[in-house]
């Protein structure tokens, strides 16, 4: 089934920037600013459970803007903001506040990640 969009190509993009602005707004009022996060324990039950209301709520606008417009262009820009602040805070949270590595442990990566370079 092929979307066929509902708006003009400058239409597209001002609506795609809205959802993402959007996607944005609801990070914003759901976690604690990135600051605080890095300060906290690494993987603080707390801030994974709002990540993941805020990665759920922003999925479910994101959609809901798509389906209105039937605009691709518009799920392009709100996923990728979507994607984007996920992995930065799901960053912040696994980083531990004393030494600012990476803390693996219960993720499935073994018992400590380096950076090769």
């Amino acid at each position: 089934m092929a979307l066929t969009s509902i708006l003009k190509p400058d239409g597209s993009v001002a609506i795609g920037i809205a959802t993402a602005m959007f996607v944005y707004s609801i990070y914003d009022k759901s976690l604690p600013d990135v600051a605080t996060i890095h300060a906290t324990d690494a993987g603080d039950i707390n801030v994974e459970a709002a990540r993941k209301k805020a990665a759920w709520s922003a999925a479910a606008a994101i959609s809901g803007v798509t389906l209105l417009t039937k605009d691709v262009s518009v799920f392009i820009l709100g996923a990728a903001t979507l994607f984007v602040l996920d992995m930065h805070t799901r960053h912040a949270n696994a980083s531990n506040n004393q030494t600012a590595d990476l803390v693996t442990q219960g993720y499935g990566y073994g018992d400590k990640l380096r950076s090769v370079g």
